[in-house]
């Protein structure tokens, strides 16, 4: 639409200036100020409007070719454009002098540029951000601005601010100038994965093989749950030890925009925590420093009943367990030690113990059509086996540890005991049994492509009761 209006103004030019261009015909004063001032006039501004239009329509199909040409730029190039236009459009239709608005225009320059100052330095830069090839549009970008910490997507470089948008997709606006004096990671560079960590204290005295492996277990679960990424394996180090503390920092990745910093280190933390609880790893905090040589880590160690009767309480099938039951169970548990690969469990191997994981992981085969089938893994805090316990049932699948692993062995004489003494405890171990036996049953049937298991009969209260010898109450 420009070119042909251009075109026709190029033609009345002719007819009426005597010259294809306006502003060079000689005819201009004859014409009048009308036409002799009017005519150039428009030819000079449909001329900036399409190389304004050429540029932009360029940048376009240089985007559909994967080069980025910032909006920024677009922007400066089409003022430019237009300002060079005109000053041209002052000089050649009005005969104004150059040299007269060149001064004129520095004088104004300073002056504005005392008076804004902030704005100019906010506009000078955003340039430099633009030319700057280690940050663009699309990246995830944590910083420090005003004592905040803010992590967010940069959407936009604009003539002002820099465009943010955070986890909520509220947009943040920064001024260039203060974005550009902050120290900013960029978490999109140079690849998918971002590194974060977390600092987790405990005492020195405990193990430091013993905790680096504990919490290695802890993020290999987090992996596992897809909460951090596969992509490149975490690991756990010692980072400092004082005052009788030791620091240690657990290392991880995650897919960059995936989740805001704090909820992958809630996660991390989180593992850590339950794990070594499950171990029997007390958490410390600087006031118990004062006090440790009274609660040190020998008293938490699994060599101790209270220790693990600690840990048991957690165990899902013990948890209806009074602590005077607890502590009878502890009293009497077999600390297993496991090597990597080592079977724990065999299927179809008689057996009348359960077992719960206090470090390390496990993961249990079954025997499918066409050979052995990972159907789950177990970790700390999980049981296993407690069929056989309860009910005297052969082991359904193979147990093997992934890792050195440490489990606590239930056996039935123990739990011979607890029943006698309090037999209503058999209804409520049977719920518990009741609510996740089809749960597991699924879970190792329908990955091999088996049948459903047929609901069991007579009911797990009386399979209990019949291999226990208890007395109906």
């Amino acid at each position: 639409m420009l070119a042909v209006a251009g075109i026709l103004l190029a033609f009345a030019s002719l007819e009426v200036l005597g010259g294809p261009f306006g502003w060079l015909a000689d005819g201009r004063e004859a014409a009048g100020l009308l036409a002799g001032d009017g005519i150039p006039l428009l030819q000079l501004l449909l001329l900036a409007m399409l190389l304004d239009q050429l540029i932009w329509a360029l940048a376009a199909r240089g985007r559909t070719l994967d080069m980025r040409v910032p909006r920024l730029a677009l922007q400066i190039v089409t003022f430019l454009i237009y300002a060079l236009f005109f000053c041209g459009i002052l000089n050649q239709v009005f005969g104004l002098s150059m040299t007269a608005m060149l001064g004129a225009s520095g004088v104004i320059g300073l002056i504005l540029g005392f008076g804004l100052r902030g704005l100019v330095a906010d506009v000078f830069s955003g340039i430099a951000l633009h030319l700057d090839a280690s940050i663009s549009v699309g990246d995830w970008v944590d910083l420090q601005y005003r004592g905040r910490d803010m992590s967010g997507k940069v959407v936009d470089f604009a003539w002002r601010t820099v465009v943010l948008a955070d986890r909520a997709d509220n947009l943040v606006l920064i001024p260039n100038g203060e974005f550009a004096g902050v120290m900013v990671t960029n978490r999109s560079r140079p690849g998918p994965l971002s590194k974060y960590e977390c600092l987790l204290e405990l005492d020195a005295g405990h193990d430091t093989a013993r905790i680096l492996a504990i919490l290695d277990n802890a993020l290999a679960r987090a992996v596992q749950d897809g909460l951090l990424s596969a992509g490149s394996a975490p690991y756990t180090q010692l980072a400092a030890l004082k005052d009788g503390l030791a620091t240690y920092r657990m290392v991880y990745f995650v897919e960059v925009g995936a989740r805001s910093p704090g909820t992958h280190s809630h996660v991390a933390l989180q593992y850590g925590a339950q794990f070594l609880r499950a171990a029997g790893v007390p958490l410390a905090s600087s006031q118990q420093v004062e006090w440790r040589r009274q609660d040190g880590p020998e008293r938490h160690h699994l060599a101790r009943p209270e220790a693990r009767a600690g840990v048991l309480a957690g165990a899902r099938y013990l948890s209806a367990l009074s602590p005077q039951e607890l502590a009878v169970i502890a009293a009497e548990t077999v600390t297993v030690r496991t090597g990597p690969g080592q079977a724990l469990l065999n299927a179809g191997d008689p057996g009348e113990t359960m077992f719960v994981v206090l470090e390390g992981s496990f993961e249990v085969v079954i025997d499918g059509p066409h050979g052995p089938l990972e159907v789950a893994r177990l970790w700390p805090g999980d049981c296993f086996g407690e069929m056989s316990l309860f009910t005297g049932a052969p082991r359904s699948a193979h147990v093997r540890a992934r890792t050195a692993s440490v489990t606590l062995e239930v056996a039935k004489h123990t739990m011979a005991g607890i029943f006698e003494r309090n037999p209503k405890l058999v209804e409520r171990i049977a719920a518990l049994i009741e609510q996740r036996r089809s749960v597991n049953e699924d879970a190792l049937l329908r990955p091999a492509g088996l049948p459903a298991g047929a609901p069991q009969s007579p009911g797990m209260l009386e399979r209990i009761r019949e291999f226990f010898r208890l007395a109906r109450s």
